[in-house]
């Protein structure tokens, strides 16, 4: 049944609060567990902002979450070419990560950007969440989630010792063992999960977002020619930096099938730098470019669509994320800045944590608390690690400088987290086990990376702590950055991630042989790992697969990736024993 009748009380075996990608991706595996699955919807689902573009770690975890529980359809959302026709169509391409950093009062300095090219194979996208949204809904109920007619959405939420009591608009009435609320500030289980002191995250925004028409393409604004290598900005996303905040635009008409005029538009601002602006978000918008010759032109003709959704202060965290019988997720556990894509792919994250305690939790109750509590410690961790890292942009967005280097760390753990949990997941086959992708305990990695790459995180986080204290300038932390990123030794050199001029990320097949020689030579043993699937498996790429315990997961195809700015990986076309595994 994919639509509860009104009349009689109906019970379940998890009720998922709200309407979206995240609700949809989970609805979607555990109705594929056979667990007795509702989706209901809530009145903020289609206002929020959200992310709206993919990175190459997001996929890793789209395919895990794929292969694991044995939906090939939410493969799709890991490329382009692979999506739904109606998704596909309203939503843009992904072929480079720019960012573009502006001085109030000058047209933008072409000396001011850096641009990490994305290889056909990843094949990253920007996502028209309306429609994306309405596409996992829809996934869900073929798996054989149920929906309310309607579309009704929950009343209250009453908790109980032996099940969960719901009601929703149109009367109809529900039991459920678990529920999971993903609804935002306006859940019924609001006065349970309460916020949190807004200071437990360091980072503060005023935040706006909207969807416009008639945007400039940022290349028609400022002549391409005088960036050195950078392709058409209007085919990626584009980040826009400038002292104490950020808009980035994200375009849908990119392509020769699209259907949508729309770009995305989000920013985020320091709420005390900024706290001259309107208070209107029009306004406050208009205000704002107006200080920026080049974004002044870029939006000069646009006009919004819909409404401007906007909070003087974005952040909220709530105080408590779990149950004996519940459990808040994604914008019901937090609510933090949109930025370089940390949105969907904590939603992927959360679900694939879930996606495994939720039927273990129903299998066996007395064992659910702790099952629920280990996934909200999970979340928790994340928020962190999401809070240190979009924290440190925001610090980092003071100077191009400083930006030039952050962009390089940030790229360097995107790269390596991918390809580290490609690694896992073929471990986990090795070992018919999906223990190496469940060490939920080590927080934001949570798989098995080369030595020093966590080291060096924590080490650059505390870099951003001692500029935002006065306690580090901006040229000598940036300095610092790149220092070290010429000198650890699992950094591999042909990135040039330690050479501030190095703006403009492409790989060449020059490149991926002298990478080649790097990984079969030097290159430290864990990082080798990540690239030679003989090292650690035993066996051949046409081997067959074990089936691990929980589930099937493929072992790869031996396919070269490459990172999103067009270099390599650290794998090479051709290179014998290079192997990492790939796209079904």
């Amino acid at each position: 049944m994919t639509t509860t009748e009104p009349g009689a009380t109906v019970s379940y075996d998890v009720v998922i609060l709200g309407n979206h990608l995240a609700t949809g991706l989970l609805a979607t595996v555990l109705a594929k567990q056979d667990l007795r699955v509702l989706l209901v919807g809530s009145p903020d689902d289609t206002v929020l902002p959200s992310g709206d573009s993919t990175v190459p770690y997001t996929t890793a975890v789209l395919h895990l979450l794929a292969e694991r529980f044995d939906v090939p359809e939410i493969a799709s959302f890991a490329h382009f070419e692979d999506l739904p026709e109606q998704v596909r169509r309203n939503s843009g391409i992904k072929k480079s990560l720019a960012f573009l950093h502006h001085t109030a009062g000058r047209g933008h300095d072409p000396a001011h950007a850096v641009q990490f090219h994305v290889p056909g194979e990843h094949s990253e996208w920007h996502l028209y969440r309306p429609v994306v949204d309405e596409y996992a809904r829809e996934l869900a109920v073929s798996y054989g989630a149920s929906v309310l007619p309607d579309r009704a959405s929950a009343t209250e939420v009453r908790l109980a010792s032996d099940a969960v009591h719901l009601t929703f608009g149109g009367g109809q009435t529900a039991t459920a063992r678990f529920v999971v609320d993903a609804c935002g500030a306006d859940s019924p289980l609001r006065a349970v999960t309460a916020d949190g002191d807004p200071g437990t995250l360091t980072l503060r925004s005023r935040m706006m977002h909207a969807y416009l028409r008639d945007v400039r393409k940022f290349e028609e604004c400022s002549r391409l020619t005088d960036y050195h290598r950078a392709t058409a900005w209007s085919r990626g996303t584009v980040h826009h930096l400038f002292d104490g905040g950020w808009i980035q635009v994200v375009d849908f008409r990119n392509h020769h099938d699209a259907v949508n005029d729309l770009c995305s538009v989000t920013v985020g601002l320091d709420p005390d730098r900024f706290d001259d602006l309107p208070a209107g978000p029009e306004e406050a918008f208009r205000a704002l470019v107006a200080r920026f010759p080049s974004l002044a032109e870029q939006f000069a003709s646009a006009a919004v669509q819909g409404d401007w959704t906007t909070s003087p202060s974005w952040q909220r965290r709530a105080a408590v994320t779990h149950g004996p019988r519940w459990f808040a997720m994604e914008r019901s556990a937090c609510r933090t800045d949109e930025f370089l894509s940390r949105d969907v792919t904590m939603t992927a994250e959360v679900v694939h944590a879930l996606g495994a305690a939720l039927p273990r939790a129903v299998r066996d109750e007395q064992a659910a608390g702790a099952a629920l509590a280990e996934v909200a410690a999970f979340q928790d961790a994340l928020i962190e690690f999401n809070d240190q890292m979009l924290a440190a942009a925001r610090t980092a967005c003071g100077s191009f400088a400083l930006w030039n280097a952050y962009s390089r760390v940030w790229l360097l753990w995107q790269i390596l987290a991918h390809l580290s949990l490609k690694r896992a997941t073929n471990d986990a086959v090795a070992a018919g086990t999906w223990d190496p992708v469940e060490r939920f305990a080590d927080g934001g990695l949570w798989f098995r990376t080369p030595d020093g790459l966590r080291q060096m995180l924590d080490w650059f986080f505390g870099v951003f702590a001692r500029v935002r204290d006065g306690g580090l300038g901006q040229a000598e932390a940036a300095d610092m950055i790149f220092r070290e990123l010429r000198r650890a030794r699992f950094v591999p050199p042909l990135y040039r991630f330690g050479d501030p001029d190095a703006r403009y990320y492409h790989f060449t097949k020059a490149r991926r042989l002298l990478m080649v020689a790097w990984v079969m030579t030097v290159a430290p043993a864990d990082f080798k790992r990540l690239l030679t699937k003989d090292n650690v498996t035993g066996r051949r790429d046409d081997a067959p697969v074990p089936t691990p315990a929980r589930g099937p997961v493929p072992a790869g195809d031996g396919r070269v990736e490459t990172n999103g700015d067009g270099r390599a990986d650290g794998s090479a076309a051709g290179a014998p024993g290079v192997t990492q595994p790939g796209r079904r």
